[in-house]
């Protein structure tokens, strides 16, 4: 072949090349359109499915869980206990008898009548208020009196109280302390008892009238008869029921006295 035809044939070659290469690039720029078969799930082979939400990044190097923060602790200092304020001590009244009254007539004088009826027939004397009297009975509101005139008067007419009394007092739960103010209308006595424990510590004080006197379980007196004494305070010796007395020998008196026990 001559060197024209060499040079021919080349020429035809590098056309066909270039031909080619541009055909390759129009088909890359403008690609066919897919199958309208099954969809093609690309996977590619870098990148790895995860089932992170959208928008959590995940580390490359640790874990693709969220970071899990403390739980908040509750607070381990006790909270303050408010102290328990103790009970007051109770007091019943197991007996109490009117012996002697006062007359107290809000229009003096009062009516002593012979039956306790109100009638213009049964009237048999008069009392002046302030007037003591002896009683010897009661009945609906009426008192039956022996002396100075024997008959009966209105009870609501007269300032009166227990003569003859006897009470249980018990200290609350947490308390050891009780105060109790009194008084007597005429003569009587008044008996205070409390259930007690041997070695217990009994401290008496009188804060009005006269101090007490202490009986213990077995009727022994435990402060004497001193009666300028205005305190007493003592070792108990034995478990039981102790009394604390007082009396009245004429018109009454107004008293008041504290009693503590320190429980062992």
């Amino acid at each position: 072949m001559d060197t024209k035809a060499i040079l021919i044939a080349a020429g035809l070659t590098g056309v066909a090349a270039v031909t080619g290469v541009t055909s390759a690039v129009m088909q890359s720029q403008n690609p066919q359109p897919l199958s309208t078969g099954a969809p093609t799930t690309i996977v590619s082979p870098i990148s790895k499915p995860t089932d992170k939400p959208d928008g959590v990044p995940t580390s490359s190097q640790g874990s693709s869980q969220a970071p899990v923060s403390e739980p908040v602790k509750p607070n381990s200092e006790p909270l303050p206990v408010k102290p328990q304020e103790p009970e007051a001590a109770s007091r019943k009244v197991e007996t109490c008898k009117v012996t002697m009254a006062k007359v107290a007539d809000a229009n003096p004088p009062l009516n002593v009548r012979s039956n306790p009826t109100i009638a213009p027939d049964n009237i048999v004397g008069t009392l002046e208020n302030g007037t003591f009297v002896t009683v010897t009975n009661e009945l609906d509101g009426w008192f039956g009196i022996a002396t100075p005139i024997k008959g009966w008067i209105a009870q609501s007419q007269t300032d009166s109280g227990c003569n003859e009394k006897t009470e249980r007092v018990s200290f609350g739960a947490g308390g050891n302390s009780v105060t109790i103010a009194e008084r007597f209308v005429g003569t009587g006595i008044h008996r205070y008892r409390f259930n007690l424990g041997k070695g217990q510590t009994l401290s008496v004080r009188s804060d009005r009238g006269t101090l007490p006197m202490i009986l213990a379980p077995n009727g022994k007196e435990l402060r004497g008869l001193d009666d300028r004494q205005t305190s007493w305070s003592g070792e108990l010796a034995m478990t039981g029921d102790y009394t604390l007395e007082l009396d009245s020998n004429y018109k009454g008196y107004k008293y008041s006295f504290s009693v503590q026990v320190n429980r062992s």
